[in-house]
């Protein structure tokens, strides 16, 4: 599948707005309750001034250039945050798209790639964003992006059944008590949080229960990785303290969506160093 130029043009465009929206979800989805949806009915106002802000300040990007990067009220700054996130989200919707209808995705070859199948990937993608954010800020996952990876995940299976990441729905279901079981022991003993846990749910309907383990695994080389640098670099200052908060779901957010479109090139690249493994596996869901 090949999208036109213009295409692209509408893509980025939507992720613009799309992204300004998020904006919206990442200050307020951690701190309000989800039954009251104040994130809908609250207009957008200035954090500083409180003063609602106008339709034309309020366009993605281009008001910030416009304002210059100051509410139009009080003069105060605008976070670079806001700005970053609407570029970023466009951006990255981008770059679903392309790698959807150029490399395809784990386990479906870019000739059975259809619209549904990038406008799945994209939305796979924006939640990830979310979570990367939003964990990274206040170590929680809201259960608006869990909820909804959830159902997105068996809407994907469904609307796209035949050419999905998970070999089939028996794979899936299994893939959804794999990953998230090994979670739950951590949570347990407070290494990590339900949001964890209720992310790789989705995951396992996702990927099923092979391309699950790869994503867990991505997952937890990459946070490993990242949280020994950042042990070394504050033992070096002399500020590090024990129990130091690492939140992990923004590592398992990268690895799921790498996990999108190289995960099965990356099992059967480990599978490679283990024949007898890879034949065992091979007949299995």
């Amino acid at each position: 599948m090949e999208l036109p130029i213009y295409t692209y043009a509408v893509i980025f465009l939507f992720g613009l707005c799309f992204g300004s929206f998020f904006n919206v979800a990442i200050y307020r989805w951690p701190h309000e309750d989800p039954k009251e949806r104040e994130w809908i009915r609250t207009p957008s106002h200035c954090p500083k001034c409180g003063a609602r802000i106008k339709w034309y300040d309020n366009i993605p990007l281009f008001s910030y250039l416009i304002l210059r990067g100051r509410c139009r009220s009080c003069q105060q700054p605008i976070h670079w945050r806001y700005p970053l996130i609407e570029l970023g989200t466009a951006l990255l919707w981008l770059l679903t798209a392309w790698l959807t209808t150029t490399y395809g995705l784990s386990n479906v070859p870019v000739t059975a790639i259809t619209i549904w199948h990038v406008l799945f990937m994209i939305a796979f993608a924006s939640l990830y964003l979310l979570t990367f954010v939003i964990d990274l800020n206040t170590s929680l996952i809201p259960d608006q992006i869990t909820i909804t990876h959830f159902v997105l995940a068996w809407a994907f299976m469904w609307v796209c059944h035949g050419a999905t990441i998970s070999p089939g729905w028996q794979s899936s279901l299994i893939g959804m008590f794999v990953l998230s079981a090994f979670f739950l022991l951590f949570y347990f003993f407070r290494g990590m949080g339900l949001g964890d846990v209720f992310l790789a749910i989705g995951f396992g309907a996702i990927f099923g229960w092979k391309l699950v383990i790869v994503t867990g695994f991505a997952g937890i080389m990459l946070g490993g990785i990242v949280a020994i640098i950042i042990i070394a670099v504050l033992m070096a200052r002399g500020k590090y303290k024990m129990g130091l908060p690492i939140p992990f779901g923004p590592f398992l957010a990268i690895g799921a969506y790498v996990c999108l479109f190289f995960g099965a090139a990356l099992l059967d690249w480990y599978l490679g160093f283990f024949p007898k493994l890879s034949t065992a596996l091979a007949g299995w869901l």
